[in-house]
This record gives C-alpha cells, sequence and structure tokens, in this order.
C-alpha cells in the first residue's frame, strides 16, 4: 500500500494540507520535515488552493500545549515569509505577530529562539519599525515576565541587526524606563541592559530622555554610571555628536 503521508520529493504543497489541518499531534510531527525540505527548496512551488488557510493551519501549530509542535509552526511560518513578498503575507501579518510574540514567554529556549528568529525575519520582510508598532502593544505591559524579558532581548537584536534609525525610540524607552521598576528582578535587570545598549547606539539624547521618566534616583544614577563606562570604555556606536545633530533618531 502507498505511503499517503507527504513524505517523498516532487510533491505539491496542497498535499501538506491535510497534515497541516490534522489535529493529530503525530501526524504533525511526522509531516513537518518533508515540509521544511519542500519550503527550503527555493525551486517548488508555493501555488496552493488555500494559502491563507494553510497558514492559518500552521498558526494552529504555533498556539498550541506541544513545544515541538509550536517550534515546528514557528519554523514553517519563518520560511514561508522568507518566501512570500510582503503583500501576499501582509492580511496575516497582526495574526502572526500576536501570536508570535505569545511563545516569546514560553519555557523551552528553542521556542523563544525560534519566535525572535520569526519576529526578526517579519522585520526583514516588512521594517523593524512596522512590526515593532505591533509588538509594542503586546509586550512591555504583559503579565508574563518572560515576555517582557525576552521582548528587550530582541529589542537588543533588532538594533544591533538593523540599527537605530530603523526604529522609533520615543515610543520605546519610556515603556523600558518602566520597567527599570518591575516586580521582577530579571525584567528590571534586563531593563537597565536594554537601556545601555539603546545608549550606545543611539547617544546622548537617552540620557536627556530617562532624566525625564518617573526612575527611582538610585537607578538613575546606576544608568548614568553605566552610560560614562560605556564612553569610557570606547564601546560607543553612536558618536557623542549625534545627541544634537542626528536628525534620523527621535527619543523626545
Amino acid at each position: 500500500m502507498a505511503d499517503s503521508s507527504p513524505t517523498t520529493e516532487n510533491k505539491k504543497l496542497d498535499d501538506f494540507y491535510q497534515s497541516i489541518l490534522s489535529k493529530e499531534p503525530t501526524v504533525r510531527l511526522e509531516c513537518f520535515s518533508a515540509l521544511e525540505n519542500y519550503l527550503s527548496d527555493v525551486n517548488t512551488s508555493l501555488e496552493c488552493e488555500d494559502l491563507t488557510g494553510f497558514i492559518t493551519g500552521l498558526f494552529k501549530w504555533i498556539e498550541g500545549s506541544n513545544f515541538r509542535i509550536a517550534y515546528n509552526g514557528l519554523r514553517a511560518v519563518e520560511l514561508f515569509v522568507d518566501r512570500l513578498n510582503s503583500y501576499e503575507f501582509e492580511c496575516l501579518l497582526d495574526n502572526v505577530v500576536s501570536i508570535t510574540v505569545d511563545r516569546l514567554g514560553d519555557a523551552k529556549d528553542q521556542v523563544r529562539e525560534a519566535a525572535s528568529n520569526l519576529l526578526i525575519k517579519l522585520m526583514t520582510t516588512f521594517t523593524p519599525r512596522r512590526i515593532w508598532d505591533l509588538i509594542q502593544p503586546l509586550s512591555f505591559d504583559h503579565k508574563q515576565f518572560r515576555i517582557k524579558e525576552e521582548s528587550q532581548l530582541l529589542l537588543i537584536r533588532s538594533l544591533n541587526e538593523f540599527g537605530a534609525s530603523t526604529l522609533q525610540f520615543s515610543k520605546l524607552v519610556p515603556l523600558i524606563c518602566k520597567l527599570v521598576s518591575d516586580s521582577n528582578g530579571t525584567v528590571r535587570q534586563q531593563a537597565i541592559d536594554t537601556l545601555v545598549e539603546i545608549y550606545r547606539h543611539v547617544g546622548e539624547k537617552v540620557r536627556n530622555d530617562i532624566a525625564k521618566r518617573d526612575i527611582p534616583e538610585a537607578k538613575l544614577k546606576q544608568l548614568y554610571e553605566k552610560f560614562d563606562d560605556v564612553i569610557a570604555s570606547g564601546r560607543m556606536i553612536a558618536k557623542v555628536t549625534d545627541s544634537t545633530d542626528d536628525g534620523k533618531i527621535h527619543i523626545i
């Protein structure tokens, strides 16, 4: 009897459809390797009778309780984003960002990493500012401490990969300043580290801006000392003059 699962070569995307929509964990897990190989091959066709339904089916994987399936879903959607243009993915954007931000709070390191990778891929396909406009209201005020921590790590990664001029810090810095006084110690420390990293990229505008925020005096002093250490150690990316003459980066 011929194997009916989509595991052989030269398959069409439609041949995976029923496995993607299956609610059986074993079916989802068994079809992923072949799907990953298919999507990784740039010569395969992405023509599908219901491409939106196909990708939405993968969203269900991401939202599920099985971390392996969630990881596979994140990886598969990342491969789709890599091959589709922004117009083709536009109608799915809000939904995919929302469910992926939720996975930043996953207990498994590999799932959090896959979620971060997908969000970075979306920033590449669209723009960092566009994606952060969607991430920001979902993340920094979240009840789950890991989402607040991982969102800050993602912001640092965005800075390093895309540069400061691609982000709108007038929205982001006030939220991170608020996390300096978060109830969770890990989040508080990460907020300090994130502000230092932003300072490295942006310059003195950050120092001027956080002085206006409701940061405890001891924490503010700690931040200033860390900023000074960055300058003294030669780790600044922004020039000192960027604090006054760089029109691309808006903090205030």
